[in-house]
């Protein structure tokens, strides 16, 4: 595997795991935001802002962990979605962290 097709797989694996974390967590999360933000601006944006740390946290993790100096279409593979799950982890224990924090403040 070269290092153009592995970069394209790390970034196909990543926007492929994020976009199915985004999917699946966006409406509870609008509904909780809604909940604890002041406005319905303040709730979207910070969907949004949630959304695109879900994709760049993951991605940014893995291209700087994936090691393509000799690339093997299974390492590859491998250590890009170890790296990826670890973004969506560290992504969304910031996330939970900061909505228990306000909702701590705000009950």
């Amino acid at each position: 595997m070269g290092q153009l097709t592995a970069l394209g797989t790390i970034i196909v694996l990543s926007l492929v795991i994020s976009s199915v974390l985004v999917v699946t967590i966006a409406k509870p999360l609008r509904a909780v935001l809604e909940h604890l933000c002041p406005g319905a601006n303040a709730a979207a944006f910070w969907v949004t802002f949630t959304s695109v740390m879900l994709y760049v946290t993951p991605l940014l993790i893995a291209v700087l962990t994936v090691n393509e100096i000799n690339p093997s279409s299974v390492g590859i593979a491998k250590t890009a979605l170890s790296a990826e799950l670890f973004g969506c982890f560290v992504a969304l224990l910031v996330v939970g962290y900061q909505i228990s924090r306000a909702r701590t403040h705000n009950a």
